[in-house]
């Protein structure tokens, strides 16, 4: 049996998948090693699951809607279904040993793979990728049975939905979940000890999505959190003496945590609690291994992790080749009802970045466009934050019905330097919600040939400090 290989990768998610597919094609003789199901967290326990949920959920009830255990049952199929098609793709390409079980370093140039029944293969390569993803943060709630508690590693198994859902967390997992359980008929609380929802947006955006959950009548209850768990009645305790009544399930949904369970200290490698550091291309301390995805604390989304595998198959086919860039910024969305898609730092984080007063905002409600007034949109809006003078794009927020399918020209606009004055002169076929990001823009350009001398001096003068 040959154990010696091009290029040894950890995981089979999207981002070590990515560098497979990637190498394969090149004609590098790969070991893809993974311990569980191929596609990782977002085919098996995340982003396919939930999107599907999501989708079939608005289908519930009425004369030809579905029953909510029948969307379950459709939801674990459409799943599994996928699953398989990702699974014998990988085993049928080029240059690609599967090798099944958990892997641990020897050295820094070895792993030992241990499969499930017990046999142990000990593997070398000249690069070694690890891409090995994150779990659920555990949270442990005093009287809740195991029974009761749901994570998105076992949320999507259930043969029926809960009649009361309470969930401890109010970021994108959360909020998704909120919506989407809403809808199959129960009642759901979330709990979180912020001030408000999605926390790594906009203030705008979960003030907004706040509005909504009392619109849709889901309990919400901020800086607050879950003291106990009563099994006998069914009570959920929170801190200030609230009660939740008739909780049958609490999906924790309280951040991730990288998987680093591969004795790295063997391999020399660097890493702390948040993941592993690299150099941006995903390079360790250690030169020859990488680590790319939610392991390296640069990445949290399926489409990053991709980004981040392409990347780094140019590195290692072509390492006589100048190196890639920085990397972008990776844009958001959040499936929510509206959704909610966001590229750069929020407004909050530029003020720390630059003066205030050089950060010019311009939010246009999407009721102010003719679409959104035609499909009487009530929520939603675009925000741009710009440069001041310079009318460089510095982040953007959208939240409308399809704002995922929305964001990638500002993405776009962000990451290639594309000036919103360039934005105020595109022309949108009639109508659209994307009107709101052009009206957004011409607020910025007449804002600022107004007050064009002000403007310039404040820019000059802190160009000017900060040499």
């Amino acid at each position: 049996m040959d154990n010696e290989f091009h290029t040894i990768i950890v995981g089979s998610g999207s981002g070590g998948l990515t560098v497979a597919v990637g190498l394969s094609k090149l004609g590098k003789k790969i070991a893809l090693i993974e311990k569980d199901h191929i596609g990782g967290d977002c085919t098996n326990v995340g982003c396919v699951p939930s999107k599907t949920l999501i989708h079939a959920s608005e289908h519930v009830g009425g004369e030809i809607g579905l029953e909510p255990e029948e969307v379950l049952e459709w939801v674990r199929e459409r799943r599994d279904d996928l699953r398989d098609e990702e699974t014998e793709f990988v085993e049928e390409l080029p240059n690609v040993t599967l090798i099944r079980g958990h892997a641990r370093f020897v050295d820094s140039k070895r792993l030992e793979v241990t499969s499930r029944d017990g046999n142990i293969r000990v593997v070398s390569a000249r690069n070694i990728v690890l891409a090995t993803g994150s779990s659920p943060r555990r949270l442990r709630i005093e009287g809740l049975p195991n029974t009761r508690l749901l994570t998105n590693e076992n949320l999507f198994e259930m043969k029926k939905a809960p009649l009361h859902l309470a969930i401890v967390g109010g970021g994108v997992i959360g909020v998704e979940m909120a919506f989407a359980f809403r809808r199959l008929g129960g009642d759901v609380s979330v709990i979180d000890r912020g001030t408000r929802l999605l926390k790594v947006s906009e203030v705008e955006a979960g003030e907004l999505l706040a509005e909504r959950f009392v619109e849709e009548d889901i309990g919400l209850y901020l800086e607050s959190e879950v003291l106990r768990y009563d099994d006998d009645t069914e009570i959920l305790h929170l801190k200030d003496g609230q009660r939740l009544h008739d909780v049958d399930r609490v999906l924790v949904a309280a951040g991730r945590v990288p998987n680093l369970d591969l004795d790295l200290d063997k391999a020399g490698v660097e890493f702390h609690e948040r993941g592993i550091p690299t150099d941006g291309l995903g390079r360790t301390n250690q030169p020859h291994i990488y680590a790319i995805g939610d392991i390296n604390g640069d990445s949290a989304f399926t489409h990053s992790a991709n980004h981040q595998g392409r990347r780094l198959v140019r590195v290692l086919a072509f390492p006589f080749l100048p190196r890639p860039g920085k990397q972008p910024h990776y844009p958001s969305a959040t499936f929510s009802d509206p959704e909610v898609a966001q590229v750069g730092p929020t407004l909050q984080e530029l003020h720390k970045l630059y003066h205030p007063e050089l950060v010019s905002t311009h939010l246009v409600p999407l009721s102010d466009t003719d679409r959104g007034y035609t499909m009487d949109v009530e929520h939603g809006f675009v925000k741009l934050n710009v440069m001041a003078v310079t009318g460089r794009l510095l982040s953007a927020t959208i939240v409308a019905p399809a704002a995922g399918e929305m964001i990638s020209l500002l993405t776009a606009s962000v990451n290639h330097g594309i000036s919103v004055y360039k934005l105020a002169d595109l022309v949108f076929p009639y109508p659209v919600l994307s009107d709101a990001i052009k009206k957004a823009a011409n607020d910025y350009v007449f804002s600022t040939l107004t007050g064009l001398h002000k403007e310039l001096f404040r820019y000059l003068r802190y160009r000017l400090r900060r040499r």
